[in-house]
């Protein structure tokens, strides 16, 4: 979860807040939510990239670790949260993404290391 939010400050020093919050305030509710899913999605995808140089630099990874991860993203997707709650699960109002798509982009930057496959902007699967 750290990782998750060094992720957003390293967006924020790249300029991806800005360029997607001009554009957030001139799109439709739904249009700005699909961009807050793409840059929720970039920022798991950094975390991965973040614990795969740990592990590889520092060895600092246990047993486990990716494992939790991947549940607490699993957790935490958009639509997970509506199902616990009671709610109808309700697409256009996401803005953090699937659980499923949650743990994709983890582990997509987990298993590559490489932060150029973190575009989820440019992505035509999310």
């Amino acid at each position: 979860m750290i990782a998750h939010e060094v992720a957003h400050h390293v967006q924020n020093e790249l300029g991806v807040m800005e360029r997607v919050n001009r554009q957030r305030a001139r799109a439709s509710r739904a249009e700005a939510n699909a961009l807050s899913v793409r840059i929720e999605l970039q920022a798991d995808c950094f975390s991965g990239v973040w614990a795969n140089h740990a592990q590889r630099k520092f060895g600092t990874l246990e047993p486990g670790d990716i494992e939790e991860a991947l549940n607490a993203a699993n957790q935490i997707g958009d639509d997970t949260l509506q199902r616990n709650a009671g709610q109808a699960v309700v697409p256009d109002s996401f803005t953090h993404g699937t659980s499923e798509q949650r743990m994709r982009w983890f582990r997509a930057g987990f298993d590559t290391g490489d932060p150029g496959r973190c575009d989820a902007f440019n992505a035509a699967r999310l």
